[in-house]
């Protein structure tokens, strides 16, 4: 008895110690996880003297701005029998973009202020020709004149469309791909359109017209610095002065909501909606939870934007919003017209082969492909920190085609064909000494931590149940014993009876 007493008691004791084990286990997955969620509140947040700043003023990524142009090989058939545009792809023409923020100034209410002219290198072992490269595609000069003229008198549409004509100019045209990326400069026919247009009070500003500038801004962003609530970092306050854009036609439209895409508040949840503001579309739009996924060894979320952010007012009625000019020229699925903020011009983005997109847009073309892997866009987050690790931006530029009077060229032109210009991929992705420096600087304290927890979890875990098989085996030796000593008990008594 005395044996079972002592068996029973370190029983006791080894039970004791399991449990202790295993609640100090779960008690360090919350001390753990509080005290991982301090440091990065106390290390993220933009200050003057923060170790971030750094990397915040030049991103440690290697970013880069694709391009594929839509060459027609039609236009002849386009304009004289109004057949639907055929158009090849070509490209990538890959430029190395740097983005460094400056003009950095910082103010009391926890915000700061920055620009980021973006510097692109054109990049010839990425891409697949030289940026000297020509094409056939819609023509810019020629549509853009005819839309800003579509509602004057005629006469003055003849004589533009007589003009343009003397200078062979129609529908489609030759671009080399340096052209319609960063502008024809000091073209004797844009200027006399450009004067043309100012002499009968149009505003038209088309003396140096390219679609994208080379080191220039987007404006000027203001964002909380993420002191004081770590939840507001990185989201931006104000654009330019202003705190909402005046382009669309309601309050919902024309928000300046969430970061600009670069970094987001830390500890993201699946469940969460992430906005971005982008100066491209002249909007805000929202990101969903797609899927898990690994970039150089650091486990990310993925992040896509829904079809229903650019879907048509009977799928999404929010977006009545984004009608231009008005609720009755509301477009399709999958598009939106960002003339207003384009300075007039009949510019309609879209994402790439209008993936999403109605199919009149995708069939009104011969030669699109969409594909989700290579046309849409996603972020990558790595969800503790918010830090975007793996950025495709894929956008689409294209231009409105109308019959505008008087303009010869658009005369087969019987509905409104959105034709497409060429589509862009600006990307980033974190390069591999900041992936080692993120994945020992964050990463592997966490790992130390979690095999700490959940050490003491398993070796509680594992007392426990060896505890209980040695309760077990005691349990039956003791009943085995008991069971022995009645036997002998009931011999004895039959020999006596004898």
């Amino acid at each position: 008895m005395v044996c079972g007493c002592k068996a029973t008691t370190k029983l006791g004791i080894a039970t004791t110690c399991g449990v202790l084990f295993v609640s100090l286990g779960v008690a360090l997955i919350f001390i753990f996880k509080e005290l991982i969620h301090n440091q990065i509140k106390e290390k993220i947040p933009i200050t003057p003297t923060s170790d971030t700043l750094k990397a915040w003023k030049n991103p440690p990524a290697d970013i880069y701005l694709q391009f594929w142009v839509f060459d027609v090989k039609n236009p002849y058939e386009v304009v004289h029998y109004g057949e639907p545009p055929v158009v090849v792809e070509k490209g990538p023409y890959t430029y190395r973009e740097e983005m460094p923020k400056i003009k950095v100034h910082f103010y009391d209410n926890h915000t700061v202020s920055f620009q980021q002219p973006k510097t692109l290198i054109f990049d010839r072992s990425r891409s697949v020709g030289s940026d000297k490269d020509n094409f056939t595609s819609i023509n810019i000069l020629y549509l853009t004149a005819a839309s800003f003229f579509r509602f004057e008198y005629s006469i003055l549409q003849k004589f533009l469309n007589d003009f343009l004509e003397l200078f062979k100019e129609s529908l489609y045209t030759q671009y080399t791909v340096h052209d319609i990326l960063w502008g024809l400069k000091h073209d004797t026919i844009l200027e006399f359109i450009h004067s043309f247009a100012a002499q009968h009070n149009i505003s038209l500003n088309l003396t140096d017209f390219g679609l994208f500038t080379n080191g220039s801004t987007d404006g000027t962003y203001t964002i909380f610095n993420g002191q004081g609530n770590i939840n507001n970092f990185n989201i931006i306050n104000k654009w330019d002065g202003v705190s909402k854009v005046e382009y669309w036609k309601n309050e919902w439209c024309e928000m300046i909501n969430g970061t600009d895409g670069s970094l987001f508040p830390p500890f993201v949840d699946k469940s969460d909606n992430i906005e971005i503001f982008s100066t491209d579309i002249c909007r805000s739009i929202g990101l969903k939870y797609e899927k898990e996924r690994t970039v150089k060894g650091i486990d990310v979320w993925r992040f896509i934007p829904p079809s229903l952010v650019f879907g048509n007012i009977a799928e999404n009625p929010d977006n009545i919003g984004f009608c231009t000019p008005d609720k009755d020229h509301c477009l399709g699925s999958g598009v939106l017209n960002i003339s207003l903020c384009k300075f007039g011009a009949p510019v309609i983005v879209s994402q790439p082969h209008f993936y999403q997109g109605d199919r009149s847009y995708i069939n009104g073309v011969i030669g699109l492909h969409p594909d989700k892997e290579t046309h849409q866009t996603y972020i990558d987050l790595e969800p503790m920190t918010g830090a975007a690790l793996n950025v495709a931006k894929r956008l689409q530029l294209n231009l409105a085609v109308m019959n505008v009077s008087n303009f010869v060229a658009t005369e087969k032109i019987t509905k409104l064909l959105i034709h497409p210009l060429l589509w862009l991929n600006e990307s980033a992705v974190l390069n591999d000494k900041s992936a080692r420096d993120f994945k020992s600087e964050i990463l592997q304290p966490l790992y130390i931590m979690q095999a700490v927890q959940y050490g003491f979890i398993v070796l509680g875990g594992f007392v426990l149940i060896c505890t209980l098989v040695v309760g077990i085996k005691v349990f039956y030796n003791k009943k085995n014993t008991v069971l022995s000593l009645n036997g002998l008990v009931v011999n004895e008594q039959q020999d006596y009876e004898e």
